[in-house]
């Protein structure tokens, strides 16, 4: 692995010292400055002073006598001090001499009376010196100057130290930790060898702390390594339950939109249509259940109850094909982070509903014929008395005339072929509202339903008569023939809407027949209820 590029910190550190000793080193030298100008002002001034007090008698006797000759000698000994610029004598006679070196600007001035050599106390005039400010300039200048080199002398000096200490001692091991540090691969079995000459400072514990760190880490890499091959291990497993479950799982938002499915959702409607893996939710159900009010209904129970909601769909198909029906459950879940979802299960119940179909065919209708049984067909009746109470409704109680013969000469086979023709032909004499029952054997039931005409029982009776007698041709070629013998009522001449009443009355007109020689109908009349 290549060796990380960094800035050196030493050379980071040694720009930063630079720095500091440079500013330190500029207010070292405008302090240096401003004391060396203080001093030089003092020193100037108590030159002056000096001065002062050795010409002072001499200047007192060239004023007193006017003497301009011992006055130009006092004069020109004090102008040939460096430290004066210019010099005045004068006294109050209105003698007055001055000298100077050359036109320069002034710095310090310094005065002093002069007293009369012959009277003490008496001032007869003024003596003054005035110091060249070039001069005093050129002190500060030269004082400062060589501060300012004898500081940036240290700076240099400290600064190659600094760099050479910092560099060995700091850089140096913390690129050597950090290049190996960065060389160590995730859960590598290397470590960074310590430094034999920092084993007891800073550093020599850093690289310890480092290798205490690698070696928790490599163990939490191991247990992390572990837990993910269980967690994948435990995830397969869970993949393949999701997938192989018997049932359709899936997600959606709250808006409805297919979040997630698993293969079998996908399967079960595939069953009923293509399923189009770009389908919107909305889409999906609009297409294959052409209910989607009725799942957007079930979607805001789920939501607003949050309990498990539950639908049965008959998905869409094509018209030559079977219905095919999903039993569909919704529940509402809330996410970790918050979201609320919604958790759906579709099984097929195709064959449920199929086999409930047949349970309840069987229970309804008779097998063999196609008939009504006698409990839904008494069902059917009330409910229609019910709904339209002023309705009539004639009972028609049938019974075959001859059949026992036919079954006890040609056996049951034959039996039921002559009962499955003969059902066919009284389907075809009533109308499509009316119910047609088998009671049992060889005894039917028709309900006319709606029967407010005054002769459409006997139309109908007469139509079942001729239509039983015709000859029926068994599969075996024999030809056999059967009558009937009819029955019948309805709620007005029995007034009662009683089912099993009616059915009595009916049965009671039908055994008049049976007495008086079959093979025709009879109607209730009074006196038989009697």
């Amino acid at each position: 692995m290549a060796r990380i590029q960094i800035k050196s910190l030493h050379h980071k550190l040694v720009l930063s010292v630079v720095l500091m000793m440079v500013l330190l080193a500029t207010a070292t030298t405008v302090f240096v400055y401003l004391y060396k100008s203080k001093a030089v002002h003092s020193e100037t001034e108590q030159t002056l002073k000096q001065l002062l007090d050795t010409v002072s008698l001499t200047a007192s006797i060239a004023a007193y006598s006017k003497n301009e000759q011992i006055a130009k000698d006092v004069l020109g000994g004090l102008l040939k001090n460096s430290v004066v610029q210019s010099a005045h004598i004068g006294s109050h006679e209105g003698f007055s001499l001055n000298q100077e070196k050359q036109a320069l600007p002034i710095g310090i001035s310094v005065h002093r009376k002069l007293i009369s050599p012959f009277n003490t106390g008496e001032v007869i005039g003024t003596i003054s010196l005035h110091s060249s400010i070039d001069y005093s300039q050129k002190k500060v200048e030269q004082s400062t100057l060589f501060s300012l080199i004898v500081l940036l002398s240290l700076v240099g000096v400290t600064t190659l130290i600094v760099l050479w200490k910092v560099k060995h001692s700091i850089s140096d091991p913390l690129s050597y930790i950090s290049n190996t540090l960065h060389a160590i691969a995730a859960a590598s079995a290397k470590r960074i060898p310590l430094l034999n000459s920092h084993e007891q400072d800073e550093l020599g514990q850093l690289g310890k702390d480092i290798n205490t760190l690698l070696d928790t880490l490599e163990t939490q890499f191991d247990a992390e390594h572990t837990l993910r091959e269980k967690v994948e291990t435990i995830e397969q497993q869970l993949r393949h339950i999701y997938n192989s479950s018997s049932a359709g799982l899936f997600v959606l938002n709250q808006q409805g939109t297919l979040l997630n499915y698993n293969s079998t959702f996908k399967r079960i409607l595939n069953n009923a249509q293509q399923f189009d893996e770009s389908y919107t939710t909305q889409v999906l159900f609009e297409q294959l259940l052409g209910q989607q009010d009725s799942f957007d209904c079930l979607i805001k129970q789920a939501l607003s109850s949050a309990h498990l909601e539950t639908q049965d769909f008959s998905l869409v198909q094509s018209s030559l094909s079977a219905p095919f029906w999903i039993h569909c459950l919704l529940s509402k879940i809330t996410e970790a982070n918050g979201n609320v979802a919604l958790e759906g299960v579709i099984f097929d119940m195709t064959e449920r509903v199929h086999n409930e179909k047949m349970i309840k065919r069987e229970a309804y209708y008779d097998h063999l014929t196609g008939m009504l049984r006698r409990q839904p067909t008494k069902i059917q009746f009330e409910a229609h008395v019910l709904k339209s109470p002023s309705d009539n409704i004639s009972f028609l109680l049938l019974d075959l005339d001859g059949f026992k013969q036919i079954n006890d000469t040609y056996g049951h086979l034959a039996g039921d072929e002559v009962l499955s023709i003969v059902s066919e032909r009284l389907f075809k004499c009533v109308r499509s509202s009316d119910l047609v029952c088998r009671l049992g054997g060889d005894e039917f039931l028709i309900l006319l339903m709606s029967d407010n005409e005054l002769n459409l029982k006997k139309h109908i009776a007469k139509q079942i008569l001729d239509s039983i007698k015709q000859p029926i041709s068994l599969v075996t070629d024999e030809l056999v023939s059967v009558g009937v013998s009819i029955g019948m009522t309805d709620l007005r001449i029995s007034n009662t809407t009683d089912f099993d009443l009616l059915i009595k009355d009916a049965d009671e007109a039908m055994y008049q027949i049976k007495k008086t020689g079959k093979n025709n109908y009879q109607i209730k009349t009074q006196c038989l209820s009697n």
